[in-house]
């Protein structure tokens, strides 16, 4: 049995770390696809998905030059030229396999498969390896060589790399499912005036909304960020709350990062159904307030609550808003009275506290759309 050197080793662990962030399944391909191809030296490199019933074909292809669908079109025409697609309806037997295993070369050129799929392509060799799957559905990653066959190393190097592929796909499939569930919500939590981050285990991400990833950029410019991870100056402040206990200290840890006369608060909180989660707000005007107007106040009386809940004084507020410092403060009175609170701190612990019950309920929303999600995986 062919050993696995150390540099292929090190090799494999980069992409097992790699294959840990949640990301759809087009973006893991993406991510991996050329990386894998490059550890094989293989000058073609794809993931595709073929569901022979509605004949519908998904995946990616390193090189882009090569059009995918039409590429599987051609093969689902001679799949029964291919031994290894032979072999693994007949066996079941999804390891990496050469069609070198099964055929010459010569006998290969002498099929319709090499005459109008590979020569055009310029491919001479090829090993493969399918993914378990729900039938009919075939997953499979192929790699294509023009000048020399695929060696015991490949092999082994794909096989020891299967068991984690097939659970970083069979997740990616999950999340891409879960992602187009949970469209209809996040159009809501887009509007919401703030950004946010929900976290797996202590500073790993696991979904946030276009608004938080926007922010991020803008306020943490050229941080390297793989997909799935927070900047590390955040994902540090993380651990820092993390080691302090399990339970969050009140009021609710924040984190905050200035920017010119803008500043972006990052403020941790936890909740038994999500576990922790960060909530972005920005003090400069934001785009609607319209969600606080559930709590019977009128757009301006929560165009108003929500610059003070962003820590803005009344000068601040008349500023931006145009108005004057007096009509200020007779609007807070009012919303004073609407909320039954008798100071600024109170009310912005009820705006968060309002934001934060609506945000949950469309999660808990969410919920129930990955269980049903969850049972077709």
């Amino acid at each position: 049995m062919h050993a696995i050197e150390s540099d292929d080793f090190m090799a494999i662990l980069d992409l097992v770390a790699a294959l840990r962030a949640p990301q759809g399944r087009e973006d893991l391909a993406r991510h991996i696809i050329p990386q894998l191809g490059k550890l094989l030296g293989s000058d073609i490199t794809s993931y595709n998905e073929v569901n022979p019933v509605s004949r519908q074909v998904t995946g990616f292809i390193d090189p882009d030059e090569f059009n995918i669908s039409a590429l599987t079109a051609t093969l689902e025409r001679y799949m029964n030229d291919h031994p290894v697609i032979v072999h693994n309806q007949i066996t079941g037997d999804g390891n990496a396999l050469r069609i070198s295993d099964f055929i010459s070369q010569r006998e290969l050129r002498d099929t319709g498969l090499y005459q109008e799929l590979y020569r055009p392509m310029g491919v001479e060799f090829q090993i493969s390896m399918t993914l378990p799957t729900r039938r009919p559905l075939i997953a499979a990653l192929v790699f294509n060589r023009k000048l020399s066959d695929f060696s015991e190393r490949d092999r082994k190097i794909l096989d020891t790399l299967r068991p984690h592929l097939t659970a970083a796909f069979d997740t990616a499939r999950f999340t891409s499912r879960m992602q187009k569930r949970l469209s209809r919500q996040t159009g809501v939590l887009e509007n919401l005036p703030e950004g946010i981050v929900v976290l797996n285990g202590v500073s790993r991400v696991d979904f946030w909304t276009q608004k938080a990833r926007l922010w991020m950029g803008k306020y943490f410019p050229g941080a390297a960020r793989n997909p799935g991870a927070l900047p590390e100056c955040v994902a540090t402040w993380l651990r820092q709350q993390n080691s302090a206990g399990d339970e969050l200290t009140h009021p609710e840890p924040i984190f905050t990062r200035l920017l010119g006369e803008d500043q972006l608060q990052l403020r941790l909180i936890q909740s038994v159904e999500f576990g922790r989660m960060l909530l972005l707000s920005e003090t400069r005007p934001t785009k609607s307030a319209k969600p606080l107007e559930s709590l019977g106040l009128t757009p301006r009386q929560a165009e108003i609550l929500l610059h003070v809940a962003h820590g803005c004084g009344n000068d601040e507020i008349g500023r931006r808003l145009h108005i004057s410092v007096r009509t200020v403060q007779k609007h807070l009175e009012s919303v004073f009275k609407i909320l039954k609170v008798n100071s600024r701190t109170s009310a912005c612990h009820l705006a968060h506290a309002h934001m934060r019950a609506l945000i949950m309920a469309i999660f808990m929303t969410a919920a129930g759309i990955m269980g049903c999600v969850s049972q077709i995986c």
